[in-house]
């Protein structure tokens, strides 16, 4: 009898190293294909690199062309590095979707049905806001830089470092995106019963608060301006944000 019962715990634990095995085996496997995809992407982003290098300085090129400047260069190779950081930026951004198909082929078959429908219609609601949040940070990002480039001495001549002025564009836009999951994130506490709409409504002013400091934490300027233009539309959204927790409610 001892010996039967051994065998089948010898089995069973065969049988989850096997699984084990198995899964690691096709996570390498998509993790291959994310690379490839990036790759690829890459690809694209070094042919067409003078067309998104104008896109992702567009918000400071119209300061420096007004007042006859220009870009800084400080070193023999940081053009060439700069390429390829801004082609491997390009790359994920292209290869993102199919990089989420294989998050998602990967971690779906564990999941519930109802956890299955309910991550498909959140998905789509979370890309529309990050994509909403990069759009209006496109928009309002030349006053922000406006204002900054006015606290400069009346001596200095604006000069920036590309890499430099390249990576805070993608902070700032980056910033917006992210703070544009709010009301994503709330849904799922809502859905989870850790907050309610009633809560939301009580603590607006407490919420407010903590709006301002979220946001002066993620501007990358520190700036008292664009900390306002990132925290407006995080009121908007905590207000919205109200309604998508009251259906939650209503579903549950």
């Amino acid at each position: 009898m001892v010996d039967v019962v051994s065998r089948e715990v010898d089995k069973e634990s065969s049988e989850k190293q096997l699984e084990l095995v198995d899964h690691l085996a096709e996570l390498r496997n998509r993790i291959i294909r994310c690379i490839v995809y990036v790759g690829l992407g890459m690809v694209v982003g070094w042919v067409f690199y003078g067309s998104f290098f104008k896109l992702l300085s567009a918000p400071v090129m119209r300061f420096l062309e007004r007042s006859g400047s220009s870009f800084l260069l400080t070193g023999v190779a940081e053009g060439f590095t700069i390429k390829v950081q801004i082609s491997l930026l390009v790359g994920i951004i292209i290869a993102l979707p199919l990089i989420t198909m294989e998050g998602w082929g990967f971690i779906a078959p564990g999941l519930t049905k109802s956890e299955r429908r309910a991550v498909k219609l959140v998905m789509p609601l979370s890309i529309l806001l990050f994509v909403s949040g990069v759009v209006l940070g496109y928009f309002v990002m030349p006053a922000g830089i406006k204002w900054l480039i006015s606290q400069n001495p009346p001596s200095a001549k604006f000069m920036p470092q590309v890499a430099s002025t390249l990576l805070f564009i993608l902070k700032m836009y980056l910033a917006f995106g992210l703070v544009f999951q709010m009301p994503v994130v709330l849904m799922f506490l809502a859905k989870a019963g850790l907050i309610s709409s009633r809560t939301l409504k009580s603590y607006w002013r407490q919420a407010v608060v903590a709006l301002f400091i979220i946001a002066a934490a993620v501007t990358p300027s520190g700036d008292a301006f664009t900390m306002m233009m990132l925290c407006v539309p995080m009121v908007v959204l905590y207000v919205l944000s109200i309604g998508l927790v009251k259906l939650v409610e209503r579903s549950r």
